[in-house]
């Protein structure tokens, strides 16, 4: 082997011992560090029903009346390193929402609590608030705002509901979550269902009986007569006697439930009271009412004489119960009798 190939076999094996430690060095750089958000909810949401607006909110609950709406939900943020959690911020986020029964038009409060923090300074909020195409959200929040102090916010609602239609939907609540460095995580939620219609009109249906609006179609509202009133004071006691073997009162294990069918609410009503003769100036009551699921159940009802003029002003105002707590066909509805 003469000298020239000496030089060049040893250039090549020295190559080769360079590329083989540049490979060695880039297997042991070390991993990335990777730095990431994880925000939870903490624990499910229950709703429950009161029969007072302005209730206070309780944590893990969506608490409604026929209009109105308080939310509280826990929620926790944890800054993760490589996946394992690094700190924490931990916080509660209260809504309040009410609705207007003759109006298409709402609003909506909410708060961002003081956040406890662990080593997790800097974390941003951006909300955002959705209900559909057919309802228009705008809201008010310090976006970018960080985790720590108290944060408020408000929501605008608007709906648009075509003439004897009716729309059902909850607000969807978005809360986004960053901090500089980190990959961001997010926590979504939703309110209670509400509903918006604009049904109330006359049997020409030229003539609207009553605005649109919007209720929580979840909440039984309570229809209520007193015996003391001297113009529904038979229709009451009525009610009230059959009340103690019967449903329909608040605390009865099941409501009763509007029916809008008139071939359904005559047959109701004949089964009850095509039998029975009404003197002059009287009327057959039956109950529970014959516009109702519950009704035309001779075996599971009640039926008297009474007053014709007391019976009509009981119906006329459970005619206006229907509309003021827009109850339509097949709402869940209480009787009390004061």
């Amino acid at each position: 082997m003469n000298q020239t190939t000496k030089r060049l076999l040893a250039g090549a094996f020295a190559g080769c011992v360079l590329a083989g430690g540049m490979v060695g060095e880039a297997a042991a750089e070390p991993t990335p560090v990777k730095h990431s958000l994880r925000v939870a909810q903490l624990g499910s949401v229950k709703t429950v029903q009161v029969n007072a607006s302005g209730a206070s909110c309780r944590i893990g609950y969506i608490t409604i009346t026929r209009t109105s709406m308080c939310l509280d939900v826990a929620a926790r943020v944890d800054l993760l390193l490589n996946g394992r959690p690094v700190g924490s911020a931990s916080f509660e986020i209260k809504h309040s929402m009410g609705l207007k029964s003759s109006k298409l038009k709402w609003g909506e409060s909410f708060t961002v609590g003081k956040a406890t923090l662990v080593n997790a300074s800097g974390i941003q909020v951006n909300v955002s608030v959705g209900a559909g195409r057919a309802v228009k959200t705008s809201v008010k929040y310090p976006q970018g705002s960080t985790l720590g102090p108290v944060r408020k916010g408000t929501v605008s609602y608007t709906a648009t509901v075509k003439k004897k239609k009716t729309l059902t939907t909850p607000a969807s609540y978005r809360f986004n979550f960053t901090k500089p460095g980190y990959t961001g995580g997010d926590i979504t939620y939703a309110s209670a269902k509400f509903r918006c219609d604009d049904t109330f009109w006359a049997r020409n249906n030229r003539t609207r009986v009553k605005n649109p609006g919007c209720v929580f179609p979840g909440f039984a509202p309570t229809f209520a007569l007193s015996h003391t009133d001297s113009k529904v004071k038979e229709s009451a006691r009525h009610i009230a006697d059959a009340q103690r073997a019967i449903t329909g009162h608040p605390g009865a294990s099941t409501p009763l439930h509007r029916i809008t069918d008139k071939t359904t609410i005559d047959k109701h009503r004949t089964a009850m009271c095509g039998r029975i003769h009404a003197p002059s100036g009287k009327d057959c009551d039956e109950y529970p009412f014959a516009a109702t699921k519950e009704g035309g159940n001779p075996r599971r009802g009640s039926t008297r004489i009474i007053s014709a003029s007391d019976n009509r002003t009981a119906g006329a105002r459970l005619g206006g119960f229907y509309k003021s707590q827009r109850v339509l066909d097949g709402d869940a509805y209480y009787v009390h009798i004061k």
